[in-house]
């Protein structure tokens, strides 16, 4: 019998997998072609896909490539998971089933419109701890310095913050 996800966890997992094709766009477009490939790899075996022993191996057609994506995938799900905690914090536990909405909102991924709720935003020290969580993720899975630093900003860019 096929096992059933949970409909949080396939919001979380969408979350994730559009945030990282905003940040795949804004790092290397090129990559987007094989980004749902990539995406399906990292979600059934993450560890496997950011193994750096893997790192260059095949993908799908037999083309060798150095994905970017997986590492994308990573850093998206380490910063929807933080912001996830900061919404959480913010409005209560009393709202989680609409969590992640809110989520997708600070990340500017969904519209406002047809909502009640006014549009969240994050203060600088929670982008900067956005940045932190961003980079520290890019780096642990092998991402050099330069990347994961571009990676970073590309991710809090897209953060709706105050002032």
């Amino acid at each position: 019998m096929a096992q059933r996800s949970h409909p949080a966890e396939d919001e979380r997992r969408a979350l994730v997998q559009d945030l990282a094709a905003e940040l795949v766009e804004r790092v290397d477009p090129d990559e987007l072609a094989v980004f749902d490939d990539a995406a399906e790899d990292y979600f059934r075996d993450p560890g496997a896909v950011l193994d750096p022993r893997r790192r260059d191996e095949a993908v799908g057609s037999g083309v060798e490539l150095a994905l970017l994506t997986p590492v994308v995938l990573a850093v998206a799900q380490q910063v929807v998971d933080y912001l996830a905690g900061v919404v959480v914090e913010a409005v209560g536990d009393g709202v989680r089933p609409r969590l992640l909405h809110a989520v997708r909102r600070l990340l500017r991924l969904g519209d406002d419109e047809g909502t009640a709720d006014p549009p969240m935003a994050l203060d600088s020290a929670q982008v900067e701890h956005v940045r932190a969580v961003a980079l520290a993720r890019a780096r642990d899975v092998g991402l050099d310095d330069e990347r994961a630093r571009l990676l970073a900003e590309s991710v809090v860019g897209g953060l709706r913050r105050t002032g």
